[in-house]
């Protein structure tokens, strides 16, 4: 018996976000439910010492923060409402003074904004601790995030707008950054991404702007792709000569013709464009032309004996 498969164990994903919620009745019924998967809320609110209310609570914050192996369905990814979640004020309230952990959070927003944050940032910040049960520590690393993102778009003065921290963090949720490790190994690829652009958009002829959301888009790809700068290059080149100018779908049309024949690299592009280019001669009929016999034949019918 003892190598029997333990079906109501908790996986190792759902273990890492209970304990990233820093929630002990949500961890509690976890386990309760673990081993007893029908309970309804009065059975386990007696087992449990709870309320029912605190139970309730408990179960609805659990459906929400598991992440995986099923605990939550993987073609429903979070996306940000047309307006934001707007919570009562007695919400809003209940969150900061019932959850201590709420304080740093908003001593952190504060800090950043130079401000009191308004009730807009409120509302932002208990929907990304309710709504998407995203730990504490991890939520302060996403509000400096933004923060130094807005900063380095827009200058030192601009600061991030509620909107932009709930879309940031709705992005993060889909991503499943439940933990610090996540969110800087995140941060650090965002990182390794800008620079990419940067430089391919200099290669491009692109600085001292900004990029639009759809020529990033596009630079993304071709890094995600695999294609060196020398290669993305040739593809510039080749639209350039072309079509005369900076055709973004021109270009993305050549470089996608390229990954889907494994080509990546200027060398391997040109190997392969070599020997399309011989076998293209191989088969033209007037690359075959006998130049000997044509010349007999035109002496021929012009009557020219030398």
């Amino acid at each position: 018996m003892a190598d029997k498969k333990q079906e109501n164990c908790i996986s190792p994903a759902a273990a890492d976000a209970l304990i990233a919620a820093h929630d002990g009745d949500t961890a509690l019924l976890a386990l309760y439910l673990a081993r007893h998967p029908g309970a309804d809320d009065e059975t386990a609110a007696a087992v449990l010492c709870r309320t029912r209310a605190e139970i309730a609570n408990a179960r609805e914050k659990l459906g929400r923060i598991l992440r995986s192996e099923g605990e939550r369905e993987k073609d429903k990814p979070f996306y940000p409402t047309d307006e934001p979640i707007e919570y009562e004020g007695k919400e809003i309230v209940d969150a900061f003074e019932k959850d201590r952990a709420f304080q740093p959070i908003l001593g952190e927003l504060t800090r950043i904004l130079g401000a009191t944050p308004s009730r807009a940032y409120l509302n932002a910040l208990v929907d990304i601790y309710d709504h998407l049960g995203m730990p504490p520590e991890v939520i302060m690393v996403l509000l400096n995030y933004c923060s130094d993102e807005i900063r380095r778009r827009f200058g030192n003065e601009r600061r991030p707008s509620p909107r932009q921290i709930s879309e940031e963090a709705y992005a993060w949720a889909n991503r499943e950054i439940l933990t610090l490790e996540m969110a800087d190994e995140y941060i650090t690829a965002a990182a390794k991404r800008r620079e990419d652009k940067v430089r391919i958009a200099a290669l491009m002829g692109i600085r001292g702007r900004e990029l639009s959301r759809t020529e990033s888009k596009y630079l993304e790809s071709w890094v995600e792709m695999g294609f060196d700068d020398e290669a993305i290059a040739a593809a510039l080149d080749r639209t350039l000569t072309n079509t005369g100018a900076l055709k973004w779908p021109y270009m993305n049309g050549i470089l996608k013709n390229w990954h889907a024949k494994g080509l990546h690299d200027a060398a391997s592009i040109e190997e392969a464009e070599g020997k399309r280019r011989e076998s293209r001669r191989k088969n033209d009929p007037a690359e075959n032309v006998d130049l000997s016999e044509l010349e007999r034949i035109r002496r021929k019918v012009s009557g020219d004996k030398t």
